[in-house]
């Protein structure tokens, strides 16, 4: 199943929603979340490997999307200039 972008953020929405439910007012420094990151992405990582499957991988997957939200929301957004 390919899924449309708007679902795909609404799925990363509801990812952010769990996780400010979880742990609210979550406030880290950029390298503080940059390590956030690189755990949630080897927990997908290990997910692949262990369970031999895309599932749980994108499980992870889209935490670390939430968890990359989280940060932008934190310290703001910088945009690629054309």
């Amino acid at each position: 199943m390919i899924a449309k972008r708007i679902e795909v953020f609404m799925a990363i929405q509801r990812e952010r929603q769990y996780q400010e439910n979880k742990r609210p007012g979550r406030n880290h420094s950029v390298p503080a979340w940059l390590l956030i990151l690189r755990k949630e992405l080897a927990e997908a990582e290990e997910a692949w490997v262990g369970y031999a499957g895309d599932e749980a991988a994108l499980l992870e997957i889209l935490q670390v999307a939430a968890v990359a939200v989280a940060c932008l929301e934190q310290h703001g957004i910088v945009e690629r200039t054309p």
